[in-house]
């Protein structure tokens, strides 16, 4: 339901996954979901980000030559982007292979694609103007591929290593092929070697001396699933599991460990370092100049999933999964930028903000108190740990109430935020994500529970007042005069009405094409986060006929909505803080989106 992804502090995020370095020997190039990025690590300890250039379609593969970015954009094929000035990168050529491009390998004028079913072979001589010469059907399905001399090696899944003769670009064919036992899906070739990893039988080091007669003299037996390897030196280094595998292959034939990093695959080396694109905790650089006891060294962080948002004047405060809390400076809501950030152990869900303090739901972790009177420099005051998960916080006057999972509502005595204390409770019976105070009483979305109706006229003895069962999984609540809207998950919104607390009705409902996750009621209108469906608009002008209006498909999966003045605000989970100019309802318009980058591969020089 409610979800959790890491920030830069400058207005943009990373997700690393890979990377290459650039014209300049201290510049890298990353890719991922949202496109291209490029970083200058002349100083490894602190990674400057320089650029982003949007590509289309999830980039996974990139390879720098001369001046130009060679980028696998899955289904949307090969793109070229001039690199020349790391600060402006511009796409200039795009060639839309047939398949989903795994993997590419450029060689001399020529990049070799394993596009699914075929091993392409596309012209790159004019960047330019670049055109396909000639292909291959691998019988498989093409997942790597490695060039040196005349032959291409494809680690072509159920089908092993398969080794095609290239010295006629147009006319690829097949030469050898050698079983590594499941499921082949990385080659690297060294001298008279071919590297293939396989998924389950681990590293298999394969003799091509003879292309024609490719025989296996070389065995590491991985302990886990086995998905990334690269070569250097006398050493492989394979992502197994969780880890890092640093395996001395001086000796083919008698592979041995040597190391290991708790971190996923390595994707670039240059020098002594090793260049990570480590998923969720962004670009890790790491020194590999002993092989034997690899060492951080630097890190360039990135962005959680944001889960919930709250705006106070001008500034939205984000929870940001297990990044913690990030502020953004959103004064001009077209031009968002980051203004603060405050890092806090746990997966944070949500947020909500009285004068100068922010008070945090941190899940497993409590509620965490945060100083916020300099936007810029918040900083963690207190810590108050409920027995439950916090979902969600609501503060009203001395008190806030939390809705704590499956131990119900939490409500806590905050006149002193240095010293928070516990003041009553409520078994709300299933599990509490949300909470909304109005006058004397709490209303809870309590999940398969639906509304549950908590009079909280004193605060240290609350009590039942009446449950209202949706036909959903009530996640989110929002009160308004005398009608308390349910965003109730994959039952749409629920509008009910409270004007006596003590007999609830529905009289409205409309079902959203989405799962409803949050909802925000302003004048007339409801705005629901609908998860994949992105930012719903319902006129409740007459709650007991509510009809949507007006709809924006964000880039993720919207989990939260906060709306001020003429824009709302949405928590777009693992694409952040999108802002939607909603001065006509109707109509709704993008006004800011903030980037969350996902990064799979890294190059250089």
């Amino acid at each position: 339901m409610k979800k959790a992804r890491i920030f830069l502090l400058l207005g943009l995020s990373v997700l690393l996954a890979s990377l290459c370095l650039a014209q300049s020997e201290n510049i890298i190039v990353a890719v991922g979901l949202e496109g291209l990025d490029i970083f200058d690590v002349s100083n490894l300890t602190n990674p400057v980000h320089l650029s982003h250039l949007n590509l289309e379609d999830g980039a996974r593969d990139v390879y720098l030559k001369d001046n130009y970015a060679y980028v696998t954009d899955w289904r949307n094929g090969l793109v070229i982007v001039d690199v020349t000035n790391p600060t402006d990168p511009k796409k200039i050529k795009h060639y839309d292979t047939a398949g989903g491009i795994a993997d590419f390998y450029l060689k001399d004028n020529y990049a070799y694609v394993a596009d699914g079913d075929n091993l392409v072979i596309v012209d790159v001589s004019n960047p330019t103007d670049s055109k396909k010469v000639g292909h291959y059907n691998t019988a498989g399905e093409a997942c790597d591929v490695y060039v040196k001399g005349d032959y291409a090696y494809v680690a072509d899944l159920y089908n092993g290593l398969v080794i095609v003769k290239i010295n006629d670009p147009t006319k690829p064919r097949e030469v050898g092929r050698c079983s590594t036992g499941t499921l082949s899906n990385n080659v690297y070739v060294k001298e008279n070697y071919a590297y293939v990893l396989d998924v389950f039988s681990g590293l298999v080091i394969v003799d091509v001396s003879n292309p024609r007669d490719p025989e296996e003299v070389g065995h590491y037996q991985a302990t886990d699933e086995a998905y990334d390897l690269y070569v250097k030196g006398d050493y492989a280094y394979i992502s197994i599991g969780g880890y890092i595998v640093i395996v001395d292959v001086s000796n083919p034939t008698n592979p041995q460990k040597v190391g290991d990093f708790e971190i996923s695959g390595v994707d670039y080396i240059k020098d002594n370092y090793a260049y990570v694109a480590n998923g969720s905790d962004g670009l890790v650089i790491l020194d590999v100049s002993n092989p034997t006891d690899p060492k951080e060294v630097g890190h360039y962080d990135i962005a959680g999933n944001t889960e919930g948002v709250y705006v106070q004047e001008e500034y939205a405060y984000l929870a940001d999964g297990s990044n913690g809390l990030v502020i953004i400076d959103v004064s001009n809501p077209t031009e968002p930028k980051a203004a603060g950030h405050c890092e806090i152990i746990g997966d944070v869900k949500n947020v909500c903000v009285e004068e100068k303090y922010a008070f945090v739901a941190d899940g497993e972790y409590g509620m965490v108190i945060i100083d916020v009177s300099d936007p810029t420099d918040p900083k963690a005051v207190e810590n108050f740990d409920t027995i439950g998960v916090v979902e969600n916080v609501y503060v009203e006057e001395k008190y806030a109430y939390v809705a704590d999972a499956e131990n119900g509502l939490v409500i806590v005595d905050i006149s002193n935020s240095k010293k928070p204390k516990e003041v009553g409770h409520y078994n709300t019976l299933d599990y509490a994500w949300s909470v909304y105070i109005q006058e004397e009483y709490a209303y809870v979305a309590d999940s398969y529970n639906g509304l549950v109706i908590v009079d909280v006229s004193n605060p240290k003895f609350p009590k039942s007042v009446k449950h209202y069962n949706t036909a959903g999984q009530a996640q989110d609540v929002y009160v308004k005069d005398s009608y308390a809207y349910v965003a109730d998950d994959s039952n749409g919104l629920v509008i009910v009405d409270v004007s006596n607390p003590t007999e609830p009705k529905e009289i409205g409902h409309y079902n959203t094409a989405g799962q409803a996750q949050d909802v925000y009621v302003k004048d007339s209108y409801a705005y629901v986060a609908d998860d994949s469906n992105g930012l719903v608009i319902v006129d409740v002008s007459n709650p007991t006929e509510p009809k949507e209006v007006g709809h924006y498909n964000t880039a993720g999966q919207a989990q939260d909505v906060y709306v001020k003045d003429s824009y709302a605000y949405v928590a777009d989970d693992s694409n952040g803080l999108v802002i939607v100019d909603v001065s006509d309802p109707e109509k709704p318009t993008l006004a800011a989106d903030m980037l969350w980058l996902s990064f799979y591969d890294i190059s250089g020089y």
